[in-house]
């Protein structure tokens, strides 16, 4: 995707360049995710030595304890002493967090990097993606920002990323810092994904992948009768390249559209054609998607028989994935749909497949919604099932 490319060139830019070196991100949190993953693109490619920090900002004592808990580990790797400390200055709660964490960065620095003047780098990558308010955080960012003074700065040899949102006050940026403007809202998406569907000069595949990006973006944003022209347009160029993926993806979009528009019956329909390129890729997540929306408007449906067939179905290509959540679901409703029929003992048994899946994965929520069905299943069972199951529930308190 073509925005996400310049997000990737600006931060690689940042990093390489020799003007600033700490640089404020400015973009709404729910950018970040991109944000992060982009960069870890770019430490796979890398001799710097990349320390992400997605960690949660509940204070800034808190986030400076997980930066020096982090760089520790880090300086303890590379110098091979696993009985090395950081200095008390790093963790000295006497002094200021925004302090601490710049003299963790300097000795992790000192420690991790080679003694000449060129690359490697650090890149410290101070970024939380939640925050328990907004206010602490910015303020945070603001102190680093300005713990500037010194000749060379203090960040010598490392490149520092920070996060404040849009139209956050920051005063004037001092002269080793700078900011970057981070736009990955849909109608930013939109416009980059539109001109690399229209590129002549893009290689055919990637101008086909803009297009189903492009198609994607407007059915999201409501936008259902481009969407029907952009996934039929990719489907036309897809058959004609024998390229069953995209074949796939473009009539599952269509199937998509007609289920955002309540239109079940269309949307099975479309669904259905998909599964015969999909079934030629091999792609287990792609059969996954499409076979789940298949067996959920089975049920609506009440075509029963069907959506047992292919919640069954769905949950064995959970396991191929691997997708726990996506596993625990298909079996929870596989055994609702034989309860529906008045097969207990089958029902129970995938509940209790469900539920230990949920377990085994720590997926709290699921296992909480397993629970009660368990319980009603245990008084319609044969005794042995029932007492696997009591044993179960009571384990898993």
């Amino acid at each position: 995707m073509r925005t996400l490319q310049r997000l990737g060139q600006d931060l690689a830019g940042f990093i390489a360049g020799h003007e600033h070196g700490l640089c404020v991100l400015q973009a709404e949190r729910d950018y970040l995710p991109w944000v992060h993953a982009t960069l870890h693109e770019l430490a796979a490619g890398s001799a710097d030595v990349f320390l992400p920090f997605p960690h949660p900002f509940v204070s800034a004592d808190a986030y400076a304890a997980t930066v020096a808990e982090g760089c520790l580990l880090v300086a303890r790797d590379r110098a091979g002493d696993a009985a090395l400390e950081l200095p008390q200055a790093c963790v000295d709660p006497a002094r200021p967090a925004v302090a601490r964490v710049r003299s963790t960065l300097e000795f992790t620095r000192d420690i991790v990097l080679p003694k000449r003047t060129c690359p490697p780098r650090l890149v410290a990558i101070l970024v939380p993606l939640t925050v328990e308010a907004e206010a602490p955080a910015l303020e945070f960012a603001r102190a680093l920002v300005a713990a500037e003074p010194g000749w060379p700065p203090w960040f010598h040899r490392m490149r520092i990323f920070v996060h404040a949102p849009p139209g956050a006050a920051l005063g004037e940026l001092p002269r080793f810092s700078r900011a970057l403007a981070v736009d990955l809202s849909l109608t930013a998406l939109a416009t980059g994904v539109s001109e690399e569907a229209n590129d002549p000069e893009a290689p055919p595949e990637r101008r086909a992948q803009a297009l189903l990006q492009a198609a994607a973006i407007d059915a999201a944003s409501g936008r259902h009768d481009e969407a029907i022209v952009g996934f039929r347009e990719l489907y036309s160029w897809a058959e004609a390249a024998a390229n069953p993926v995209l074949s796939a993806l473009a009539l599952s979009g269509l199937g998509d559209v007609s289920s955002a528009r309540k239109d079940s019956r269309e949307a099975v329909s479309w669904y259905e054609r998909a599964l015969v390129p999909a079934s030629r890729t091999g792609a287990a997540l792609l059969m996954l998607a499409i076979t789940q929306n298949l067996a959920r408007l089975y049920f609506e449906l009440d075509r029963r028989a069907d959506a047992e067939t292919f919640y069954d179905g769905a949950q064995k290509l959970a396991m191929a994935v691997p997708d726990a959540a996506s596993h625990a679901q298909a079996l929870q409703w596989r055994g609702r749909l034989e309860e529906l029929r008045g097969a207990h003992e089958e029902a129970a048994r995938s509940y209790l497949a469900a539920a230990q899946v949920a377990r085994d994965h720590a997926h709290a929520a699921l296992l909480a919604e397993l629970r009660p069905r368990l319980t009603t299943s245990q008084r319609r069972v044969p005794a042995g099932l029932g007492r696997e199951i009591a044993v179960f529930l009571e384990g898993s308190q």
